[in-house]
């Protein structure tokens, strides 16, 4: 060919070759895209110690307590709660797959009173469905740091729970449960994760658990309590856990 046949023929090569590129890149981010947890916010709402209730839940003029937050929630929502103590919060309104509820802490927020509505507990899902509970520091709780029960894909992650009065983590009849790199240290009467009660596939991964009277990671299907008393299909792994069971127990208790 000549000269302008040749670079005509390169140009195509090179733009052939660019497509196949950017359909393989379209294909890897297909398969490493985040799940319908990270989806884009419908709303982003706020909280701080500074707000108020009666505000509208922006940037600018935030809501006062967790707990509203959590009467105000619905599907697709992201609650952002700025730095400070706070009371927890009872949530009984789910998301969807595509649309979850993101309950996100920035650095500094602790949960130091119970939920107003469950009284021992600090942040409670009763029937919560497609919820992410995410960055929350919950100590001192009369019994348990974060409780999750009768729900499915709820994702607890990078929290850390300390000196909880019987569990940092506790869920029961929860299915496809995420709990991931949180810290459960030194609950006082038993475990740092307790995941109980028939709850099929749970992943349980990098989390540290130290220092709790009984086990690190406790699962138990329970017959006594209902369902099919079997935990099916867990996954437990990459966790660091050490000096558990002053009272008596295990690092892993199946």
């Amino acid at each position: 060919p000549d000269s302008t046949d040749a670079a005509a023929w390169h140009e195509r090569c090179t733009s052939a070759r660019l497509m196949r590129i950017l359909i393989v890149l379209l294909a890897v981010s297909l398969l490493i895209a985040p799940g319908a947890a990270e989806a884009a916010p419908l709303r982003t709402l706020y909280v701080a110690t500074t707000g108020n209730d009666s505000a509208d839940g922006s940037s600018p003029t935030p809501w006062r307590t967790l707990q509203h937050a959590a009467n105000a929630a619905r599907a697709g929502d992201l609650i952002v709660v700025r730095p400070g103590r706070y009371a927890g919060f009872n949530l009984t309104t789910s998301g969807t797959a595509t649309n979850p509820i993101v309950f996100s802490a920035e650095p500094g927020v602790v949960v130091d009173t119970p939920n107003p509505v469950r009284t021992q507990d600090g942040i409670n899902l009763e029937g919560a469905s497609w919820i992410v509970i995410e960055g929350f520091t919950v100590t001192g709780m009369p019994r348990t740091g974060i409780r999750a029960v009768l729900n499915h894909h709820v994702t607890i992650r990078r929290n850390v729970g300390d000196a909880n009065g019987r569990w940092g983590i506790l869920t029961g009849f929860s299915d496809d449960l995420l709990i991931e790199d949180n810290v459960m240290s030194r609950s006082v009467a038993e475990h740092g994760i307790y995941v109980s009660n028939s709850g099929d596939r749970p992943v349980i991964r990098r989390n540290h658990v130290w220092g709790n009277a009984g086990n690190g990671i406790h699962m138990n299907g329970d017959l006594s309590q209902g369902g099919d008393g079997i935990i099916a299909g867990a996954v437990v792994e990459a966790n660091v856990i050490h000096g558990n069971g002053r009272t008596g127990g295990s690092g892993i208790n199946g």
